[in-house]
This record gives structure tokens, C-alpha cells and sequence, in this order.
């Protein structure tokens, strides 16, 4: 394993940095980061759903997309991210086996830390880690937050949580859900923090320290990363849908849109914080033209979970079919 701590706090740049790793190499590599005021969309959202614009543009806070599934995050120096990038030789999610180094270095602090639910970090049922995952070709991207001591009224301020995710909670906002890791160790300096997570690391695994990476495709990639294609990507949107399906699920959040020819699919988007190995443009593509009364012929024939983790085929006709 090899070992990259990233100085830059630009999020379209350190993004590109990971998007290279994960793409363009086969190395094994942890990787330490942080980026200022910025909100970070999952790749299947629909980002017009999952922050407050006015808040954001007021406040300087960047928005970027990444090429992981799951929800949206804030980051900001408060918050320290990690990335485990993997050549795994299969396909698939796994936030056990990638949170379990990061648990066991909240352990060692004398915090009782325990992944939950499908990808949170939790100490005292409260999340001080959100994490996500995409895999391609062998190889597996994982990363994660860290909340040390992020501005908490920022981070609930710039999100729009979706009350659907609420309901199966016992909390009313996201700022009741999470915490920050500076009230519960013994570290109270997010430097020192970093300092200790970077010797844990070198410690237990002796990863090879690197060097950042340069080449030109990192600046490309930074260069997409801050385009209006990249962060709304028009073909991701119906310019009208006649009928919308919302639906919270424990695997996540899942948001159809439809476009109906009388009971014709004329278009189909699908929109939510779901993790899956398969591109959810595909699925959609497939679902075009489909009669909506005879649609689960079609479904049943599809792997769902490849593109929507924790779904099954019945689950998602029901869905598209009813209401």
C-alpha cells in the first residue's frame, strides 16, 4: 500500500487527484484530504434537490460532484477525508472491510465508533462519518469524512435534506444527527489529528509514502469538475415529467421521474443518494419505450441491483407501476 497526503484544499482538484489514482493506476493507495466550504453531490442526485443555493452562493461555498454514490456532504477544515483505492480483482460494495481501519484509529482514541446503517460511522448514535463507494474494472474506491470540527449550523444550512429520510429516524434535522470527533478524544487540533491518523496508518500497514501525482489528466479532470455539464448534466434531467415516484428505502432514497406517451415510457430518469456498480443511465436507457402496464417483463429480466444496490427487480417494478 502507498500513502498520499494531499496539501491542496481546492475539492476539483483533489477530486481529479482520486479520480486519477482510481483510474489511471493499479497502486494501492490511502489517501488523506481536505477541502474548504464545500458541498460534495453523490452522482446519482439531482443536485437542484440537495442544497440551498441562496445559502451556498452567500456563504463562498464551492459545489462539486464525484463519481460515487450515496448522499450529499458538506466539507470544511473542520473535516478531514480519506480514500482507500484499491485493485480488489472484483466488483462490488464493501464499507465494512474499508471503514474497519478507520474504526480501529477511533478506537485506539478511547471512542467507541461502529459502522451503521448502510455507510455511517456513528460514536454515541450520533454520525461523525458518511462514506461511498464506486467499483470498476477491479478496482475500488472508498472514501469518507471525518467530522472533527465542522462548522455544524454551516453543514445544516447548505444541505437540503430530504424529509424522507427523516421519517424512519428518531431526529428532526441533520445537525441532531451528527457530531463532531473534537468533543469525544482527546485530540483537540485537527493538525494533530491528522498527524495521528497519518502515523497510525504508516504504523500499522508501513504503506511507501508518495509524492502527489502530476500529469495533465489531473488538470482535465479538475478543469471538468468545475463545469456546468459535470454538476448538471442535461442529460440527466426531463425537460417535463408527468409522473414522479419517491420512495425511501433502506438501501436509500430513490426519485423517478417519468415522461409518459399516454401508457408509453417516453423517458425515464432516476435520481437518489442509492450506491450501485452499474450506470444508472443504462437502466434508463433500457426502460425507454416500454409499455408502463407491462414494464416488469422488462424489469425481471434486469438485474436491478447492479445499478441500484439492495433492490430487488419486484421492488422496482412496484414502484415504477404504482401511484
Amino acid at each position: 500500500m502507498k500513502f498520499l497526503l494531499l496539501h491542496s484544499t481546492d475539492p476539483y482538484h483533489n477530486l481529479a487527484v482520486e479520480e486519477y489514482v482510481f483510474e489511471k493506476t493499479q497502486d494501492n493507495v490511502f489517501i488523506l484530504w481536505q477541502n474548504d466550504k464545500t458541498v460534495v453531490i453523490g452522482k446519482n442526485q439531482n443536485i437542484n434537490c440537495e442544497l440551498d443555493f441562496d445559502f451556498v452562493k452567500e456563504n463562498g461555498i464551492k459545489v462539486a460532484r464525484r463519481i460515487t454514490g450515496g448522499g450529499a456532504v458538506y466539507h470544511d477544515l473542520g473535516n478531514l477525508n480519506y480514500s482507500f483505492i484499491s485493485s480488489t480483482g472484483k466488483e462490488g460494495i464493501d464499507f465494512a472491510y474499508f471503514t474497519k481501519p478507520i474504526i480501529e484509529a477511533l478506537t485506539a482514541l478511547g471512542v467507541d465508533a461502529k459502522l451503521t446503517g448502510r455507510n455511517d460511522i456513528e460514536v454515541e448514535g450520533k454520525k461523525i462519518s458518511g462514506n461511498a463507494q464506486y467499483s470498476k474494472n477491479g478496482r475500488t474506491l472508498h472514501h469518507g469524512t471525518l467530522l472533527f470540527d465542522t462548522d455544524l449550523s454551516v453543514l445544516s444550512s447548505a444541505l437540503h435534506v430530504d424529509e424522507e429520510k427523516f421519517k424512519s429516524k428518531a431526529i428532526k434535522s441533520t445537525r441532531s444527527r451528527v457530531t463532531n470527533l473534537k468533543s469525544l478524544i482527546p485530540i483537540k487540533d485537527i493538525n494533530e489529528f491528522i498527524d495521528y491518523l497519518c502515523c497510525y496508518i504508516i504504523n500499522k500497514y508501513s504503506p511507501e509514502i508518495i509524492s502527489e501525482p502530476t500529469d495533465k489528466y489531473i488538470e482535465e479532470l479538475a478543469q471538468r469538475n468545475k463545469t456546468e455539464e459535470w454538476l448538471f448534466p442535461k442529460s440527466s434531467y426531463l425537460s417535463a415529467f408527468t409522473v414522479r415516484k419517491k420512495k425511501k428505502f433502506d438501501f436509500g432514497l430513490l426519485d423517478i421521474e417519468l415522461s409518459m406517451n399516454g401508457d408509453i415510457i417516453s423517458d425515464i430518469k432516476i435520481f437518489g443518494d442509492f450506491f450501485g456498480t452499474k450506470n444508472i443511465d443504462e437502466l434508463c436507457a433500457s426502460l425507454i419505450g416500454s409499455d408502463i402496464n407491462s414494464v416488469d417483463e422488462k424489469i425481471i429480466s434486469i438485474n436491478i441491483s447492479e445499478y441500484i444496490l439492495g433492490m430487488t427487480s419486484s421492488e422496482f417494478s412496484e414502484l415504477i407501476k404504482t401511484g
